[in-house]
């Protein structure tokens, strides 16, 4: 990533560990502003952080106790379509090049 010319490397990606607290908050974000921005996410974090939500650095950290079971099945369901849609078809058309091409005799 560059700011102002020079390289930033990106740290470790971080998680909510408790991700019912931090859906719960994006979705009043979605409410309070119009369109997803540096603003909001900003906001996002800083209510997120006010309001007890720390930061983890893998899935396995996650308190299950803390898992947002229906955004879990949500995010599943859209997957699998997502899956369906992209599902690659596989069609092989086979054409024997050796064989000779019947043509009509001219008269």
């Amino acid at each position: 990533m560059l700011i102002k010319g020079k390289e930033v490397q990106e740290g470790p990606k971080q998680l909510p560990a408790n991700p019912r607290l931090w859906n719960m908050i994006t979705t009043q974000a979605k409410t309070r502003f119009s369109k997803q921005s540096p603003a909001s996410a900003h906001w996002v974090h800083s209510r997120y952080v006010q309001m007890g939500g720390k930061f983890v650095n893998s899935q396995k950290d996650i308190d299950p106790k803390n898992r947002d079971v229906a955004q879990e099945k949500t995010d599943k369901i859209e997957a699998s379509k997502k899956k369906k849609v992209t599902k690659s078809i596989k069609k092989t058309v086979t054409k024997d090049v050796n064989k000779p091409v019947a043509r009509p005799i001219a008269k």
